[in-house]
C-alpha cells in the first residue's frame, strides 16, 4: 500500500491547532462514538486495563469510563495539545482521575508493555494513519490474553462529493481527497492477523450544509481539512478554490433547498486475542485505499 500521501507531522499539527475548536464540530465524531461503545453492549469482558488510541479531547474516553468505572484507562494521542485537553476536561473534583492516564504517542508505535491492556480502543484515528496494518499490529501486541480490539474509522465513502467536485475543478489532481479503506479489505486485514472472531460492520450517514465554505470550515476545526487533502499544503484553504468549490459543489451535490451534501462513512471492527505469535504469515493481506472509488 501507498502510505506517502499521510505526513504524520502534518496531521499532528493539524490537529493540535484544532484542539479548541475540535468539540465545536465534532457532532458526527461523538454519534460515531456512542455506536461504537454499543458494540461492547455485546459482551461479557470485564476490563481492568484499557488503552484508548487517538484520544482527541477525551470524548471516547469518558464513554469507557462511564461504563467501566473500575477500570485504569490510558488516553494516547499523537497530539500533546489533544492529551492536556483530554486531561483538563476531566476537572480536578472527578474521583476517577487518579485512575486515568494520558500519553503522547505514535499509533504505530505505542509506548506500552506487550499485553498491557484488556480493551485497546480507537474511535476514528486509523483514517489519519500512514501504516493503518502496523497501527493494527501494535494494538494487538499490548493485548492481553483474552482481551479485546475495539475500533472504527472512516471508509471510502466518506466525503465522495467533495472528491468529485474537486476532480472536476483539477482533473490533472483527482485524488486531493485522501482515500479511505473499504470494509472488505479491512475486514481481510484482520483475519489474517493473529485474532479471532473478527467482525466489521458499517454505517453510512448523509450530512447538509448550508453552503460549501461551512463543510470547509468544520472539515478545519476538525483538523481534517489540511490532514484529508494532500497536495495543498493549507488543505482547502484559498480564496480561488473556494469560490470554485462554492460553484461546482452546488452543481453536482446541491439539495432542493440550496443546500449540499456531504456523505460520510463509518467502519466498525472488532477481534479478540488469539495467542498464536505474533508474526505476521505470508498471506497477510494489507488494507486497500480507494484511490479509484468514483460514486
Amino acid at each position: 500500500m501507498n502510505t506517502s500521501h499521510i505526513k504524520t507531522h502534518h496531521v499532528k499539527r493539524s490537529f493540535s491547532n484544532a484542539a479548541n475548536s475540535y468539540d465545536d464540530h465534532a457532532v458526527l465524531q461523538r454519534e460515531i462514538a456512542d455506536r461504537l461503545l454499543t458494540h461492547l453492549e455485546f459482551t461479557k469482558l470485564e476490563p481492568r486495563r484499557i488503552l484508548d488510541v487517538g484520544c482527541g479531547t477525551g470524548y471516547f474516553t469518558r464513554l469507557l469510563h462511564r461504563k467501566y468505572k473500575k477500570a485504569t484507562i490510558v488516553a494516547a494521542d499523537l497530539s500533546e495539545t489533544m492529551v492536556k485537553t483530554t486531561r483538563a476536561s476531566y476537572g480536578v473534583r472527578l474521583p476517577w482521575h487518579g485512575r486515568h492516564m494520558h500519553a503522547t504517542a505514535d499509533a504505530i508505535n505505542l509506548p506500552f508493555k506487550s499485553g498491557s491492556f484488556d480493551l485497546v480502543c480507537s474511535n476514528l484515528t486509523m483514517q489519519w494513519i500512514a501504516n493503518p496494518e502496523l497501527m493494527l499490529t501494535e494494538m494487538r501486541r499490548v493485548l492481553a490474553p483474552g482481551g479485546l480490539m475495539l475500533f472504527s474509522t472512516f471508509g471510502r465513502r466518506t466525503l465522495t462529493e467533495l472528491r468529485q467536485t474537486l476532480a472536476k475543478i483539477e482533473p490533472e489532481r483527482a485524488g486531493h481527497v485522501l482515500p479511505f479503506p473499504d470494509v472488505t479489505s479491512l475486514g481481510d486485514t484482520l483475519t489474517h492477523l493473529p485474532v479471532e472472531m473478527s467482525v466489521t460492520d458499517t454505517d453510512l450517514f448523509t450530512l447538509t450544509y448550508p453552503d460549501t465554505i461551512s463543510l470547509i470550515r468544520e472539515l478545519k476545526g476538525l483538523g481534517a481539512s489540511a490532514a484529508a487533502i494532500r497536495g495543498r499544503k493549507n488543505g482547502l484553504y484559498g480564496r480561488s478554490l473556494i469560490k470554485q468549490l462554492e460553484q461546482e459543489y452546488v452543481a453536482l451535490h446541491g439539495t432542493e433547498d440550496g443546500q449540499i451534501r456531504a456523505t460520510f462513512e463509518a467502519l466498525y471492527a472488532q477481534a479478540w486475542y488469539k495467542k498464536e505469535a505474533m508474526e505476521l504469515p505470508e498471506s497477510y493481506i494489507p488494507i486497500q485505499q480507494a484511490e479509484d472509488y468514483d460514486s
